[in-house]
């Protein structure tokens, strides 16, 4: 590999000892020297050059295979959900489930789908998942083929089948009657289309300046998809397991030999749903829904929460933990403290993923611990604020800054394919917090571009327990670097918000415009 050297306006490298440069020296995958040393050839890193980023929350086999399936991400209305169902329906072969997911009803007014809008499909089953993957609507192909395992009359612990006025399905699924229920009659995908679908995920995230993922996968898909590709792919990878059935077995953290190319460091569990499915656990009931304060899931809804947090730290894993409402929040921070008290040292390997909504009163404990937050969450998120949560509890939402001014550590990514994974978009969003409309949400929560950068790279490789190989810009460390073509800390984020110009991960260039 030829010794490169890459010049630029202003090289960042979020290293405390050493914080710009100008130029680096990149020799056999790793950085050599800053503003000193011979090179083979130069690489022109234009106005800045920083730490490649890092993605801290996504989902890599899910993001890869939604790359395949119908997009009803930009349906505004009734009419264009069918739409697009149908035009799917024409070009896939004939026997195929029909795969969607994206939609998001506040884009119409706020209605739920149902079985209805798929049009005849005639025997064709189909599913459609709500952007947050925490509901979904089905066909009537499809419920009849659900209708014979389970019994849809009933409810599954934590989860909800949504019924008409004459007790008949609609076909909406919500949290575990769509995980356990609905999903468990579609038909799995190959092996072959998952390996597929991780290579262009890598691709993807590339384009997008990531060289280093903290994915959210089952050991099956990690062992099966992942795994053989790890000398292939342009990525740094740090598991969190989503296998949670209780007991635990923790012995899956072996499915795979750990190295730096992959590595599992944890484990995770969901305590809530979300709020755009209005099944996130709140402390109060939801604005437009009196009855109705979201519901606790899987080991939470069980009462053993605290128990499977104690064991897997005290294995030496990094435990995290869905927790989008404020009520789901404070149980997931009860559970924290109760292992704290027995194991002092286990603050910062206990993860909140998301932390969308927090109490004021909750703020001080998160000092010392790790807010895992998407900040496009809250740019596709803002429009249901008024409506869900109202003006009095607006104070809870995205909690950025007060969240690091009570000593928390912040840690962003995507949670792709839930929302796309463009670092610079939610570097956008958590600086100017204008929202999906342009309008400003919760300005008073505004970072700065430092702070954001820092989420993105070192403070994220922290987070995934991989700031010794990459996150920084330093001698020794991993060349991982991305190329703006405006500097971050000097560009207008409103209007002229930095492009990727190119990417690259172990001195080798995985993305180049």
């Amino acid at each position: 590999m030829p010794r490169i050297r890459v010049r630029a306006e202003n090289i960042w490298t979020a290293d405390e000892a050493r914080p710009l440069a100008r130029s680096l020296v990149v020799d056999n995958a790793r950085i050599e020297t800053l503003d000193s040393g011979s090179a083979d050839h130069d690489l022109d890193g234009g106005p800045w050059v920083g730490p490649a980023f890092i993605d801290s929350h996504l989902h890599l086999t899910l993001g890869g295979l939604s790359l395949t399936e119908t997009n009803l991400s930009h349906a505004g209305s009734r009419e264009q959900f069918s739409e697009a169902i149908a035009a799917a329906h024409q070009t896939l072969q004939p026997g195929r489930w029909l795969k969607a997911h994206g939609w998001d009803q506040t884009r119409w007014g706020g209605g739920m789908p149902h079985a209805d809008w798929f049009g005849p499909l005639a025997d064709r089953p189909a599913i459609a998942w709500r952007m947050d993957q925490h509901a979904c609507v089905l066909n009537r192909a499809a419920l009849r083929l659900v209708a014979t395992r389970f019994d849809l009359r009933e409810n599954p612990p934590g989860g909800r089948v949504e019924r008409d006025a004459t007790g008949a399905p609609t076909g909406l699924f919500l949290e575990q009657a769509a995980w356990q229920w609905a999903k468990s009659c579609v038909p799995e995908s190959t092996v072959q289309e998952r390996r597929e679908g991780v290579r262009a995920a890598s691709r993807a995230l590339a384009a997008h300046g990531i060289a280093t993922v903290g994915t959210m996968d089952y050991a099956r898909d990690l062992a099966e998809a992942i795994d053989p590709l790890r000398r292939e792919l342009p990525l740094r990878i740090r598991a969190t397991l989503l296998d949670r059935e209780w007991p635990l077995d923790w012995n899956l953290a072996n499915c795979i030999q750990s190295d730096d190319a992959l590595a599992i460091i944890g484990f995770k569990s969901f305590i809530d749903g979300t709020l755009g499915s209005r099944t996130a656990r709140m402390l109060e009931p939801y604005t437009d829904d009196p009855s109705n304060f979201g519901m606790l899931v899987e080991l939470a809804e069980r009462g053993v929460l605290q128990q499977w947090l104690d064991e897997g730290v005290r294995r030496g894993f990094t435990m995290s933990m869905h927790a989008i409402g404020d009520a789901a929040l404070r149980v997931a921070l009860d559970a924290a403290d109760a292992v704290e008290l027995r194991r002092p040292t286990s603050r910062a390997e206990i993860r909140f993923e998301h932390a969308q909504t927090i109490h004021p009163a909750d703020l001080h404990r998160m000092k010392g611990r790790w807010a895992s937050m998407q900040p496009l969450h809250k740019f596709f998120d803002a429009a249901t604020l008024p409506i869900a949560l109202g003006a009095d509890r607006s104070d809870r939402f995205f909690a950025f800054r007060s969240i690091a001014a009570a000593g928390g550590m912040l840690a962003f990514g995507s949670d792709w394919p839930i929302v796309p994974p463009d670092v610079l978009a939610g570097m956008r969003t958590a600086i100017t917090s204008l929202d999906a409309g342009n309008d400003p949400c919760q300005p008073q929560e505004n970072l700065s571009p430092d702070s954001a950068l820092r989420a993105y790279t070192i403070d994220a490789a922290r987070c995934l327990r991989c700031d010794n190989r990459t996150g920084r810009l330093a001698p020794g460390l991993s060349a991982d670097l991305v190329s703006l073509d405006r500097d971050p800390f000097r560009c207008n984020w409103v209007t002229h918000p930095p492009k990727v110009r190119w990417c690259m991960h172990g001195g080798e260039l995985s993305y180049a415009t």
